[in-house]
């Protein structure tokens, strides 16, 4: 038995190196919607991150009954750049469910976004016969579309 219930899950925090570049995508090319944008506090921030100079501007969007907290410390000395392959462990992705896979993909280059291998179609498991393909944006979040099978 675990020692602590979860209520519920309040949201996922991605890092991106342009705020507004990101925001454009999932309010152009997907249907998010921005709750909130602006910057926070830096002392606040340098307490909870541990980093002397947090300075950072944050955006929670919503979409498909989830929120994501998208923060952007372009301000900040000494960031690193962390871009994983998908097959390297640490990796993570962002799982999106889609009605049409083809738009998508047709529109994602507008948007900066490139595809990293090919559109599957999956063969096991609960996912089986749902179409799949992941996307890059320009600092290495993977977005996995995922056009579920009717």
């Amino acid at each position: 038995m675990s020692e602590c219930r979860v209520l519920s899950t309040n949201h996922v925090g991605l890092v991106v190196e342009d705020l507004d570049r990101f925001l454009v995508i999932m309010t152009e090319l997907f249907d998010y919607t921005v709750l909130d944008r602006g910057p926070r506090d830096i002392g606040v921030q340098s307490q909870v991150t541990g980093h002397s100079d947090a300075t950072v501007e944050i955006a929670y969007i919503s979409g498909g009954g989830f929120t994501l907290e998208i923060l952007c410390y372009a301000q900040t000395s000494g960031t690193a750049r962390y871009q994983p392959k998908v097959v390297d462990i640490g990796h993570w992705h962002l799982s999106i469910n889609i009605e049409d896979i083809e738009k998508i993909r047709r529109a994602a280059a507008t948007f900066g976004l490139k595809e990293l291998g090919s559109l599957i179609t999956v063969s096991s498991g609960p996912n089986k016969g749902n179409k799949i393909l992941y996307l890059s944006t320009v600092e290495g979040i993977v977005i996995e579309l995922t056009e579920r099978h009717a």
